[in-house]
């Protein structure tokens, strides 16, 4: 019986070693799975933006999530950030004609645990005014990614931009300021012809 105990011995140590090999690799089969589902998940909002077609990647959201935009406004339901999306390309004085996003990750997704995960990146965005002027602007992304139900679900998006090198504000503010002086314009010239109206009525 002695004899046999260090054969044994270094059978349970294979098998032990076995186990654990095929554990890991399984996991890293699970993580190469996750990661690929997470690309298409950027993929898919990538081209429902670039679309302006928030509807299409509303399954990928969370029904309590938080999105920051660019220009800091704050949104806590898609139906909201849809909404404010849209205005800036419908309406008489909407600023943009289109945004084309380009957005890549800096590294793969980090897992805090089995069911949370938070990935960062850039993205070089091409902005198209309404005057026909045209902006690139790199701005800063981070998103939390949360594990519902088997389905890995976006919680939280934040970007960020350069606050003292923004060509986009900048544009932005100048579109204002001519939407402003046209709106003054208008004004000054109304009220001119009205005076000239007035005057030959009283005469």
């Amino acid at each position: 019986m002695k004899a046999r105990t260090p054969r044994v011995t270094l059978s349970c140590i294979f098998s032990f070693v076995t186990l654990a090999a095929v554990v890991i690799g399984a996991r890293a089969q699970d993580r190469i799975q996750v990661h690929d589902e997470l690309r298409a998940m950027l993929k898919t909002v990538t081209e429902a933006m670039n679309s302006r077609n928030i509807d299409a990647m509303a399954p990928l959201f969370h029904n309590r999530c938080s999105i920051t935009t660019v220009d800091q406004q704050v949104f806590t339901n898609l139906n909201d950030f849809k909404t404010y999306f849209n205005g800036l390309f419908t309406g008489d004085k909407a600023p943009l004609k289109s945004i084309t996003f380009n957005p890549t990750a800096d590294a793969l997704t980090e897992f805090v645990s089995e069911d949370v995960g938070f990935v960062h990146g850039a993205s070089t965005d091409i902005y198209a005014f309404a005057d026909g002027d045209t902006r690139v602007m790199t701005s800063r992304w981070t998103a939390t990614l949360y594990k519902d139900n088997g389905k890995w679900k976006i919680i939280n998006v934040h970007i960020g931009a350069n606050l003292f090198d923004n060509p986009v504000v900048t544009a932005l503010k100048s579109w204002v300021f001519k939407v402003g002086v046209g709106a003054g314009i208008a004004g000054a010239l109304l009220g001119f012809v009205l005076a000239r109206l007035t005057r030959r009525k009283s005469a």
